[in-house]
């Protein structure tokens, strides 16, 4: 509806109010996707930007850490990023011994902070209590090394893990090793445990890019002397936690609940470990109260992180791992999928919520101007009818005849819209059966649609071959979909196994709004 001369004055009154009326509607719209739902804008779901927060959630306290540009103008050190820092007491009913007890409350809990925070970001790696997680480092020949490593890794989790596999979610990293060894660091979670962490998380509204224990999150902020086996103990609530760190890497842990060692007790068993310790490390053993650190070197001067220093050093080394640049992080996670995986299937949920949300916004202004400019035509139409018949008799005069070619303009701009909304298909239809049908095991990280009624492609991972063809069974089984096409690559992968498939809309006519409409 452009173009507006004299003759048509009225009507482009009429449509600049509409237009108007739907701008402000518009701008209203965005505000609920921008803030309210992703609280990032598109370029940040389409680039790599990101900012990544460090949450501790312990059994009476939630604390949260994020580094992040300094606004414009109120940078104190323009060399450094803003350190955000935030604590907040939990109730202690919500976890006991490391473990979930009411997902609900939990949930509501970490939303209500995450609102209050307003940290700009909905994505983190997350530290949770260490009383359930089993960690073990394994040494190897230095001879053993690539896949060979991989295949020898696997024997041994097969032959040495005291719990089945398939009660648990496991993950291992490659630590430097020694002259003569390659060494892995292998971390693992029964799955409820970790369910139920990242249950109330996504009601949160947090994206989670991965789990992992305090101690994990500890070695990467306290600070040691290199090349020193530093024996920290941590006491807790329900006992008390015994781990060794060496050059950043946790070289062991024992967790000692208070029904099994009295407190009075836990200093002797430290002497324990250290004994343990020192015949198979070389050099000194220090032995420090987790109280009595402090973080590295790099942060010891941050004024943002208060004393006790060291209570900042779960939360302070999940966000330290959140920098590191995307396709570099290849630590522990305990998350089904890895951390890379996450971080995607986070990216593509995100985009594909915000086109869901951009199409019906588009949508629903263009139902409101058409049904308004019907109205507004319908009233024309009943004004000229009423003079029409009041002069009957008499000449009709040039403002009857341009009344009526008001009308027939608005007639070819209602048809024009008509035309518009039957070309316009609903993608929002198929973004959500494929995400309604894909199942745990399989992560989506790329999705293309050059046109409507042709094919459509996207790519992922499957955690495994079983997974990948019972997914494909899943998509053939779909009522909107066809032509199912998985080609066979990669045949020498059994996990994580990379794939493209293709498919046509069995109805692509029947999925334009116009249609669905009818």
């Amino acid at each position: 509806m452009t173009g507006a001369t004299t003759k048509r004055k009225i009507l482009t009154s009429a449509i600049k109010t509409i237009l108007n009326m739907h701008t402000r509607g518009m701008q209203k719209i965005w505000m609920g996707v921008y803030y309210t739902e992703h609280k990032m804008s598109i370029l940040n779901i389409l680039t790599k930007e990101r900012y990544v927060a460090g949450i501790e959630i312990s059994d009476s306290v939630v604390r949260i850490a994020l580094f992040r540009s300094h606004k414009k103008g109120k940078a104190v050190h323009p060399d450094q990023d803003e350190l955000i820092l935030i604590e907040e007491p939990i109730s202690a009913n919500i976890i006991a011994d490391g473990v979930v007890l009411d997902v609900e409350l939990l949930s509501k809990t970490l939303r209500e902070i995450w609102d209050r925070a307003k940290l700009g970001t909905d994505y983190a790696i997350v530290g949770i209590p260490d009383d359930k997680i089993y960690s073990k480092i394994f040494s190897f020949p230095k001879s053993v090394d690539g896949m060979r490593l991989t295949e020898a890794m696997r024997l041994a989790i097969g032959f040495q893990l005291p719990m089945k596999t398939e009660d648990i979610y496991l993950d291992w990293e490659r630590t430097g090793g020694t002259s003569t060894t390659n060494e892995i660091l292998l971390s693992t979670i029964p799955r409820e445990v970790a369910n139920g962490y990242v249950e109330a998380l996504e009601k949160a509204g947090i994206k989670i890019i991965a789990l992992e224990s305090h101690l994990a999150s500890i070695a990467r902020a306290v600070k040691t002397t290199p090349g020193t086996t530093t024996l920290f103990s941590k006491k807790t609530p329900d006992g008390a936690t015994i781990f060794a760190l060496k050059d950043g890497i946790l070289r062991f842990s024992r967790t000692l609940p208070l029904r099994f060692v009295s407190e009075d007790q836990i200093s002797s068993e430290v002497e324990k470990v250290r004994t343990s310790l020192a015949s198979e490390e070389a050099g000194d053993i220090v032995v420090q109260e987790l109280t009595e650190a402090t973080v590295r070197d790099e942060y010891a001067e941050r004024a943002e992180i208060t004393n006790p220093k060291s209570k900042w050093l779960v939360a302070l080394g999940s966000t330290i791992r959140g920098k590191m640049p995307e396709g570099t992080d290849n630590l522990v996670s305990l998350l089904p999928i890895g951390t890379e995986e996450a971080y995607a299937y986070q990216r593509v949920t995100s985009f594909a919520l915000l086109m869901r949300n951009l199409t019906i916004s588009v949508s629903m202004f263009f139902i409101v101007a058409y049904v308004a400019t019907y109205f507004f035509m319908y009233s024309l139409l009943q004004n000229t009818t009423k003079q029409i018949a009041t002069l009957s008799d008499s000449v009709i005069p040039p403002e009857i005849i341009e009344r009526e070619q008001q009308i027939s303009d608005v007639n070819s701009s209602t048809e024009t819209g008509v035309w518009f909304l039957s070309q316009t298909p609903k993608w929002s239809t198929v973004l959500e059966e494929i995400t309604r049908i894909t199942p745990d095991g399989i992560a989506i990280s790329m999705f293309s649609a050059p046109i409507f009624s042709e094919k459509m492609f996207f790519t992922g991972t499957a955690i495994n071959r079983v997974a990948l063809n019972d997914y494909k069974k899943i998509l053939q089984e779909s009522p909107l979909l066809l032509d199912i096409e998985l080609p066979l690559t990669n045949l020498e992968k059994k996990e994580k196994i990379p794939f493209t498939i293709s498919f046509r809309l069995k109805d692509p006519s029947g999925l334009y709004y116009t249609n669905a409409s009818e």
